[in-house]
C-alpha cells in the first residue's frame, strides 16, 4: 500500500498543511487527534500528512473508520484498506458498522444528512473513548468552493456562504482546507500511496455530484477558469464577515436576553433598535440557545418573527419548526422551546367557612366569617378580599376563566380586558384562579373585589377570602 518511506524533507502539501494547522491553532503539542479516514483520496492524504507531521506537531493520532453499510463488498474493502494502512503506519485504529439506510428510513431522514450525523456521532464517541481533543476531517479547497456554490444556489445567508470552517467548536479541524484536489492527488502519487474510489461519487442523482462533475466544469470553461479559487476566497471573506457579525450579535443577545421557564424573553424595542443584519442574527442566536440548534429554522422563520414584533399585538404568535413558538407578550418577544398546550380548565367549590387547594394555580384559598374590626387589612386585595355576605351565593366557586367573563356580572368590565390592561401574561391567564358567585366573577387575587360584592363600611360582618401560594398545605 505504501510503496516508499516518508521523505526526509517535508513535501509541498505537508508544508501547506503545517501552515494551515499553525495559522488556525488546530493542534497544540501533546494533543490527541482522531483522524476520520474513509479510504478515499482526501482522507488518505490527510492521514499520511498528519503522520509525517507528528515530529513537527508533537501530537498523537488515532484512525477512525465508519462503515455505513451502503455499498456492500465495496464498503467492506474500504474498511480493510484503512485497517491495513493504520497498521503499516503503526497507529491505533477504531471502526464501527452502522446500517445508515435502515436508520434513515425509520427516521424518515435524508440519507446524506443521516450519514453525516451518524459519522460525526461516531467520531465524537471515539474521541471521548481515546481521550482525543480534536477530530480531523479531510475537506479540501474544492469541497469549500462546491459547498459555497451549492448553498448559494439553494439560498443561504452569510453563515451558509462562509461554507466550511477550518475549526468548528474547537473540536473538528480541517487541515486540508487550503489544498486543492489536484495537489492532493499529486501528493498521493509522490508518496506512492493508493486510495479507494467511492462509486457513489459518480451518482448524479446527488446534487453535490452534479455540481462537482457538471456545473463546476461548465462554469470554469465558460465563465471563470479559476472558479474554485474564486469561490474559496469568497467563502473566506464571508467567514470573516460572519465571525464579526456573530460576535456583535452574541454581545447584543447577552445584553438583552432574559431566560425564562422553557425559553427566552427579549424586549421587542431592543430588537428594533438593532441594524437589520444584527436583528436576524440575534434571533438566530436566541433560537439556538432556546431550542438547542437551528435545525429547520429558515430565513422565512426569522423574517416572520421580525414581522410579528413590528405589526402584531400582544398575544400574537408564530409556530416554528420542532414545535417551538414565538409570541408577543405586551412589550416582550418570547421564544419558547415548546408551544404550550391548552391548559385544562378547573373548578372547585369553596364553602364558608372552608378551605380549598387549587393545584392548577399552586394556591390555597381559605374563607371565614369576620366582623367589622377584623377588616383592618381590607386594602390588601393581592391576597385577601372582604365580601358582603348578603350578596353572595354559596358555595362560592373557584375556577379558571371562561370566554365572556365580566367582573361583577352583566354590564361590567370584561375580565379579558382587565387582564390585558394589567399586563397579565397570556401564558398565565388560563391558570389564574377566579372567585365566582353564581355566574359572576367577583374577585381575582391582585385586583379589588367587584364593587357590587365588596363589604361596605356599614356591614357588621363580612366573608373574608384569603389566598396563599407556593408550598401551601
Amino acid at each position: 500500500m505504501l510503496t516508499q518511506n516518508p521523505p526526509a524533507k517535508l513535501l509541498p502539501l505537508e508544508i501547506r498543511v503545517l501552515k494551515t494547522i499553525r495559522d488556525n491553532a488546530m493542534l497544540s503539542p501533546g494533543e490527541h487527534a482522531v483522524v476520520a479516514v474513509s479510504g478515499g483520496s482526501d482522507s488518505t492524504a490527510l492521514l499520511l500528512c498528519l503522520h509525517a507531521l507528528i515530529p513537527s506537531l508533537g501530537c498523537n493520532l488515532t484512525v477512525a473508520h465508519l462503515n455505513h453499510c451502503l455499498r456492500g463488498k465495496e464498503g467492506d474493502e474500504d474498511e480493510a484498506f484503512v485497517r491495513r494502512m493504520s497498521t503499516e503506519l503503526g497507529l491505533p485504529y477504531e471502526t464501527e458498522s452502522i446500517e445508515v439506510l435502515q436508520q434513515a428510513s425509520a427516521a424518515k431522514q435524508n440519507l446524506e444528512q443521516a450519514a453525516r450525523e451518524k459519522r460525526y456521532d461516531f467520531l465524537q464517541r471515539i474521541a471521548e473513548k481515546v481521550g482525543a481533543q480534536k477530530i480531523a476531517a479531510g475537506h479540501n479547497r474544492n469541497d469549500q468552493a462546491e459547498t459555497a456554490l451549492f448553498r448559494f444556489l439553494r439560498g443561504s445567508g452569510i453563515e451558509g456562504l462562509s461554507a466550511i470552517h477550518p475549526v468548528v467548536d474547537g473540536l473538528v479541524i480541517r487541515p486540508l482546507l487550503e489544498c486543492s484536489r489536484g495537489s492532493i492527488l499529486e501528493y498521493l502519487n509522490q508518496r506512492g500511496c493508493a486510495y479507494r474510489e467511492d462509486s457513489s461519487n459518480t451518482d448524479l442523482r446527488f446534487s453535490r455530484n452534479r455540481i462537482r462533475r457538471e456545473l463546476v466544469p461548465y462554469l470554469e470553461k465558460n465563465f471563470n477558469p479559476k472558479l474554485v479559487q474564486t469561490l474559496a476566497r469568497e467563502a473566506d471573506l464571508m467567514r470573516e464577515t460572519w465571525t464579526l457579525l456573530e460576535a456583535q450579535a452574541t454581545e447584543a443577545f447577552n445584553e438583552m436576553a432574559r431566560f425564562i421557564d422553557d425559553g427566552i424573553s427579549m424586549k421587542k424595542e431592543a430588537i428594533a433598535a438593532l441594524h437589520p443584519a444584527l436583528q436576524k442574527q440575534v434571533l438566530r442566536c436566541a433560537l439556538r440557545r432556546c431550542t438547542g440548534s437551528l435545525k429547520g429554522i429558515s430565513l422565512a422563520n426569522i423574517e416572520a418573527i421580525l414581522s410579528l414584533c413590528r405589526h402584531s399585538q400582544s398575544g400574537g404568535r408564530i409556530l416554528l419548526p420542532r414545535k417551538a413558538l414565538a409570541m408577543l407578550q405586551f412589550d416582550d418577544l418570547l421564544l419558547l422551546r415548546k408551544a404550550p398546550g391548552p391548559c385544562p380548565g378547573f373548578r372547585y367549590e369553596l364553602e364558608v367557612p372552608g378551605f380549598c387547594h387549587v393545584a392548577e394555580a399552586s394556591a390555597a384559598f381559605r374563607t371565614e366569617i369576620c366582623g367589622f374590626q377584623e377588616r383592618s387589612t381590607a386594602g390588601d386585595y393581592v391576597i385577601r378580599a372582604f365580601l358582603e355576605p348578603s350578596a353572595l351565593q354559596t358555595p362560592l366557586i373557584i375556577r379558571s376563566r371562561i370566554a365572556g367573563d365580566r367582573y361583577g356580572g352583566a354590564g361590567c368590565r370584561k375580565v379579558k380586558r382587565m387582564l390585558i390592561d394589567a399586563k397579565i401574561p397570556l401564558t398565565l391567564r388560563d391558570t389564574l384562579p377566579m372567585v365566582v358567585s353564581g355566574k359572576d366573577v367577583i374577585w381575582i387575587p391582585g385586583f379589588r373585589p367587584a364593587k357590587a360584592y365588596r363589604a361596605g363600611n356599614g356591614s357588621e360582618t363580612s366573608i373574608m377570602i384569603e389566598v396563599k401560594t407556593d408550598g401551601c398545605d
